[in-house]
């Protein structure tokens, strides 16, 4: 189960941040994208974070 402070990998393929690692800030329910990720590494914009689903996601081990 995804939650705060869970470190994620980013399976969405047209996302800036594909195959890279971030950590979950907020998880919201009832929405179509309900996770909030930061990364450490901005996009072209400045933005750090950005939001996904579930199937998007992939946990990574400690």
């Amino acid at each position: 189960m995804i939650k705060k402070g869970s470190l994620v990998k980013v399976l969405r393929k047209e996302s800036y941040w594909y195959q890279d690692t971030g950590t979950v800030v907020k998880v919201d329910k009832d929405i179509k994208y309900p996770i909030l990720v930061r990364f450490v590494k901005e996009s072209y914009s400045g933005v750090n974070s950005t939001s996904f689903s579930k199937d998007e996601l992939s946990i990574i081990d400690k």
